[in-house]
């Protein structure tokens, strides 16, 4: 699973290595606040989505530092045109490589394409411009190899055309992040403080799945806490999850 992703839902100590990673969830699941906070906490970021962020989704007060800002630069491709043309105008037009590719809002660009073409090009160019950048990031001061991690996110509801394209895109992001409501959600229970409360479950081939809840409060912050592994809130919820990433995958 990307580091980003590992860092921005606090997991501690060395993880598996960098691979392209998928957050999927319903709307208002965090798919783009996770992203943003990963963005964050990191090296120099690339953030790209079909629009403006109308906020910073997520950010707890204090949290948005300046100086992490100015660590990200935020693009907006309104259109799947638009954003191939940029993809492959990227490594003339920056300045420098990013450490973090991120896209948002994969499902708007992959809507109404009428075959699995769309996705695979995409996805390919997407993997291919991680890949130069990484090749242009110098080795860090304690000598580590450099990797540029790419990170996108896609609203998965069951209604939109880009999940057609699901098993395409797996092939090319083997690390995905599933997001759905926890239980008390789920059953129009409120959490403590009016929350909305989802779980993350982050799987990737060779490593344990790890689970967090993300509770949002009315004013949108973001907070994160891990579930232990074996002790998730709903002793069914992971078989469920597994089973709709394979259906889905199909």
């Amino acid at each position: 699973m990307s580091a980003a992703l590992r860092r921005a839902l606090g997991a501690a100590g060395p993880g598996p290595a960098p691979t392209p990673a998928l957050v999927l969830g319903p709307a208002g699941s965090g798919r783009s606040a996770l992203l943003f906070r990963a963005a964050l906490g990191g090296p120099r970021a690339l953030f790209l989505a079909p629009r403006a962020l109308q906020r910073l989704p997520g950010a707890r007060r204090g949290e948005s530092d300046p100086r992490g800002l100015q660590r990200i630069q935020f693009l907006y491709p309104p259109s799947l045109r638009e954003l191939l043309r940029l993809l492959a105008s990227l490594p003339q037009s920056l300045p420098g490589p990013p450490a973090l590719l991120l896209l948002d809002g994969l499902e708007q660009y992959l809507a109404g394409c009428p075959g699995p073409q769309a996705a695979a090009r995409l996805s390919a160019l997407l993997v291919d411009t991680a890949a130069y950048f990484t090749g242009r990031l110098g080795a860090d001061p304690q000598g580590s190899a450099p990797c540029c991690q790419l990170v996108a996110s896609m609203q998965v509801s069951g209604e939109t055309a880009a999940e057609d394209h699901l098993g395409v895109l797996q092939r090319y992001f083997p690390a995905q992040c599933w997001l759905c409501p926890a239980p008390a959600a789920a059953s129009g229970q409120e959490d403590c403080g009016g929350d909305r409360v989802f779980r993350a479950r982050l799987s990737q081939p060779g490593a344990a799945d790890q689970e967090w809840k993300l509770g949002f409060s009315l004013d949108g912050e973001m907070r994160v806490s891990p579930v232990p592994w074996g002790r998730a809130e709903d002793p069914g919820a992971a078989d469920t999850d597994t089973d709709r990433a394979a259906a889905a995958g199909k």
